[in-house]
């Protein structure tokens, strides 16, 4: 069984280290993870990435894969916000990047929110980037179980709630699969 922490948002920008976001009721900190170019599948967080970038117009491909094409928009998006353009998405750009998402938001960043939902527990969030009563029920589940606020709607707390508590790719050792609680659709 995974231990369950709740989560508050104490800082969105970067300390000296890279560090940023939020803390337990431990003291450990959470921090933006951070993505940056290379080759290999980087899977969920990846796609969850595209496809925010989507939603703020750019054109990139959303398969998981951190190519020069997803480095070159996150690049402009870093100099669009007068962040430090290192493409490289972590503490600084994250919080800017992710949108508060809830009914009636856009299919990118709803198909982002159901693409780490899904990935959150063991699957069962439809990725159709439309804002649904199934969407609903598990963000809410998702939120109670880590201690958030039960809103329906994924603030900048829980988008750094679901990109650190994403599961390990299938191809991942035994070890590093530890499961999470189901999401309620999962067992549908």
């Amino acid at each position: 069984m995974v231990a369950h922490e709740r989560l508050s948002i104490q800082d969105h920008r970067d300390t000296a280290d890279g560090a940023a976001g939020a803390a337990s009721t431990s003291g450990t900190p959470y921090e933006w993870p951070l993505l940056r170019m290379g080759e290999e599948d980087q899977f969920t967080r990846a796609r969850a990435l595209q496809y925010l970038l989507k939603a703020h117009g750019y054109k990139v491909r959303a398969d998981g894969f951190f190519r020069q094409d997803t480095w070159d928009a996150v690049m402009d998006f870093q100099q669009r916000k007068d962040l430090p353009a290192d493409g490289k998405v972590g503490g600084q750009t994250w919080p800017e990047l992710v949108k508060e998402v809830g009914p009636g938001s856009g299919t990118f960043e709803v198909r982002a929110l159901q693409e780490l939902l899904d990935n959150a527990g063991q699957g069962g969030t439809a990725v159709s980037g439309r804002f649904t009563a199934e969407t609903i029920k598990d963000l809410r589940f998702f939120q109670r179980t880590y201690g958030l606020p039960a809103t329906g709607r994924a603030s900048a707390e829980t988008w750094l709630a679901l990109l650190v508590n994403q599961l390990p790719p299938v191809k991942a050792p035994g070890y590093q699969r530890a499961a999470p609680s189901p999401l309620p659709s999962a067992s549908v």
